[in-house]
């Protein structure tokens, strides 16, 4: 009895998380599907970070300290993202899962850079 309440919480626990993952990737169906999946929109992020990032050092090179600032602000963000990421993957440590909610923190921590750059050094200026 004991040992089904436990893999009923753990169920219910999971489920936001994998509904997330599945969000991101909603064609996939098998666990190889999903990181692959997962994998390519990482990497769309980040492409679209380091995009973002020239575009800012084109536009703010005329202002060293505050592009000194931006840079400073991505190095930090980038440690911050390391960390959180690392506390997610700590977090599903043995299971299989465990990559598919590294790579959703990634993507999402990234897509919230990259809404931040462009609204705060892109937008309007």
């Amino acid at each position: 009895m004991m040992s089904r309440l436990i893999t009923l919480v753990c169920v219910l626990l999971l489920a936001p998380s994998l509904a997330h993952s599945k969000a991101l990737c909603p064609q996939s169906v098998t666990t190889v599907e999903m990181n692959q999946c997962l994998t390519i929109k990482l990497e769309r992020a980040v492409n679209e970070l380091d995009a973002n990032l020239d575009l800012i050092r084109i536009r703010y090179a005329e202002d060293p300290i505050t592009l000194k600032l931006i840079e400073q602000a991505q190095k930090n963000w980038e440690a911050y993202r390391k960390k959180q990421c690392q506390s997610v993957y700590q977090l599903y440590d043995g299971g299989s899962i465990q990559p598919l909610m590294t790579a959703s923190c990634a993507i999402e921590l990234a897509r919230q850079r990259n809404s931040i750059l462009r609204e705060t050094y892109l937008q309007n200026r």
